[in-house]
């Protein structure tokens, strides 16, 4: 662990590696956790008492409009809290057929309580990620709303990614089915966050595997 008092800039962990989705059930060994792979921008969010910060991972400030999320009802305990997610502000569709645009889905935590969470595990900031934002079902009209593959919280317009464990080529088919989803990354359960003073410091732990479209093979 490591001291976070003051804001500096800090990249969000992110695959580089790639597989073919055949490939996927190889990582099927217990020693993964999956998570859909939306189609957004990637960015951390830092968050204090009175700040709010939302950074790409180029280092550059979001210029969509997010004034409509929620990230100051996202602190919890004192100090800073950092995390990483995807920015949903490319129009894509959701579940439902519907534009699903100006959200925010979290998938993994870097500091809290002004504790950089180096040497953490993944698995442990899963947990921590539980703990803080537990899944909610979302009240429309007479009718509980529910996502397959997006956990709601209880701050407007943000969702927390779910956990996978096994199956990986069968959830791979089925986010496939949705524009919203590019396919999954894998990132390893026991693989440790070490500081993210360059765009690649964490992507060893990570593999992504993403459908075919005009610019990605997979």
């Amino acid at each position: 662990m490591a001291e976070f008092q003051n804001y500096t800039y800090l990249y969000p962990p992110r695959p580089e590696n790639t597989t073919h989705p055949s490939q996927l059930s190889k990582y099927d060994n217990h020693q993964y956790i999956a998570q859909p792979k939306y189609n957004g921008t990637c960015c951390n969010v830092f968050i204090s008492e009175d700040e709010i910060v939302v950074m790409n991972r180029h280092k550059g400030k979001i210029s969509s409009d997010y004034s409509k999320i929620d990230f100051k009802g996202l602190h919890r305990g004192k100090g800073w809290i950092v995390l990483s997610g995807e920015f949903l502000n490319k129009n894509k569709k959701g579940e439902n057929g519907k534009p699903f645009n100006l959200k925010f889905v979290i998938w993994d935590i870097l500091v809290y309580q002004n504790e950089y969470l180096i040497g953490s595990t993944f698995m442990q900031r899963v947990i921590l990620l539980e703990e803080l934002y537990p899944c909610f079902k979302m009240r429309v009209g007479e009718e509980f709303e529910n996502f397959k593959h997006l956990c709601f919280t209880n701050c407007e317009n943000v969702y927390r990614a779910p956990n996978y464990y096994d199956n990986f080529e069968l959830l791979f088919h089925d986010l496939a089915k949705t524009d919203l989803y590019e396919g999954v990354v894998l990132k390893r359960r026991d693989a440790k966050l070490s500081y993210g003073l360059t765009e690649k410091n964490n992507h060893g732990w990570q593999v992504k595997s993403r459908k075919p479209t005009k610019n990605y093979k997979f």
